[in-house]
């Protein structure tokens, strides 16, 4: 009986999620409220353990949004990111490819620090016209800078901090080196997929005509007051240093710290004399830019303690125990396959309800816990691209003047594409 009112749950609010009726941000905590009912957990344990424990189960993840929104809004204001935008397309001369590959480098470099739909605005608002300018048509242009995006996203300290709490590390544990490893091979994966797309789009396009009023110099040479040091340009990839070069020698760095010493370079390299003042407005604003995915993040914490309540597995481990994740072809067929349900806030989003899915895979062992990290990330992949519920793909299409559906059309394929040879790495890896 517990196992069918799940499942009415999942559904229900799937639906409703889907047909855009409820937001997550609301559904997530509905529905670990009413999870903890069906476990008939007492009212008070509710509002405790659910709520109160809930909200802050994910405390480090959302600590580290605001964080990197921090140093995100640092950049913006020391004009850092605007810069780099600018020298890659200086870079790559009048040929229209060669500046959005140019381009397209940049996002990606700055998405493994940057976070949040105010970044997207900024970092879109620069990239865009000038593709557009160059005869880049609408759709190509937002898909590509889509693809981008969650090129970058992979390295993002943000999924990292999650994966911590997906592993249930504490302390000073350091993630294994294994997520690391894949991370680079979806990198590589993502790189080669985005190479062949745009080969592919721009000889379908055919001539490539003028879409814009400005030319790609008069973009360029808007007034900046901002003057930019070499050594500043450094700025996106500071955290990643630090996170990654202390976790090789066997130190844990957390992100939180790394963002913040990232935060203090730009300032230092840039305009100190107005640090302070950068500082403050840079974390209001950062809060600003983090606070959606914080208060998801509080949902999805409330969802994991529902879920992890003793009849509730009890009831879902004979179910999950009988389907034979352990082998490798029902390992990428259900992940791969079934990766677009990742869309919607499905079942399969780990931003979404399917963080109760994987939760209580990850509590039945019946697969080793890498394996599983390793099929998240690369279904996350499919969310992070394709959903066309995700804000930032909703604001890349009005940007560009498309319906959100036609950049999923466009990404679907090949990013399942990606998702699928990820696992069937992954599977010989792991498995």
């Amino acid at each position: 009986m517990t196992a069918l009112g799940l499942l009415l749950i999942f559904l229900v609010f799937a639906t409703l999620m889907f047909m855009r009726k409820l937001p997550a941000l609301l559904a997530l905590p509905a529905m670990a409220m009413l999870i903890a009912l069906i476990a008939q957990l007492p009212p008070t344990e509710i509002l405790n353990h659910i709520i109160a424990q809930g909200s802050i189960k994910l405390s480090a993840v959302y600590v580290a949004v605001f964080a990197g929104a921090m140093m995100g809004r640092v950049m913006m204001q020391t004009g850092i990111a605007e810069e780099i935008i600018k020298r890659a397309a200086e870079f790559g001369g009048e040929k229209p490819l060669i500046v959005s590959f140019g381009l397209m480098f940049v996002t990606m470099v700055l998405f493994t620090t940057l976070q949040g739909l105010g970044a997207i605005i900024t970092v879109g608002s620069l990239v865009l016209p000038i593709m557009m300018s160059l005869g880049i048509p609408r759709k190509m242009a937002g898909t590509l800078f889509l693809l981008a995006f969650g090129t970058g996203y992979i390295f993002n300290p943000i999924l990292f901090t999650l994966y911590r709490q997906l592993l249930n590390l504490q302390g000073n544990e350091l993630l294994p080196p294994q997520v690391s490893t894949f991370a680079v091979i979806l990198l590589v994966l993502m790189l080669v997929t985005v190479v062949a797309y745009s080969f592919i789009a721009a000889k379908r396009s055919g001539e490539m005509l003028l879409m814009n009023g400005q030319s790609k110099d008069e973009l360029l040479n808007r007034d900046s007051k901002k003057k930019v040091p070499l050594i500043a340009l450094l700025t996106p990839i500071v955290p990643l240093v630090l996170f990654f070069g202390f976790n090789y020698f066997g130190i844990k760095l957390d992100f939180i710290a790394a963002f913040i010493i990232g935060s203090l370079y730009a300032i230092l390299t840039t305009n100190w004399r107005n640090g302070v003042k950068t500082l403050t407005a840079s974390a209001i604003k950062g809060i600003e830019d983090g606070a959606p995915a914080a208060i998801l993040m509080m949902g999805i914490g409330m969802l994991l303690n529902a879920l992890n309540l003793e009849p509730i597995k009890t009831a879902l481990q004979p179910l999950i125990v009988s389907l034979p994740f352990s082998s490798p072809v029902f390992y990428v067929v259900f992940f791969g396959l079934l990766s677009p349900l990742a869309l919607y806030r499905g079942p399969l989003n780990i931003f979404g309800i399917g963080i109760g899915l994987f939760t209580i895979v990850f509590g039945t062992s019946v697969l080793p816990a890498i394996a599983l990290l390793a099929a998240i990330m690369c279904v996350v992949q499919v969310q992070n691209v394709c959903d066309p519920t995700n804000t930032h793909n909703v604001w890349i299409a009005n940007f560009v003047g498309v319906r959100t559906e036609d950049l999923t059309k466009e990404t679907i394929f090949p990013i399942v594409g990606v998702c699928i040879v990820g696992l069937v790495i992954s599977a010989l890896l792991f498995l």
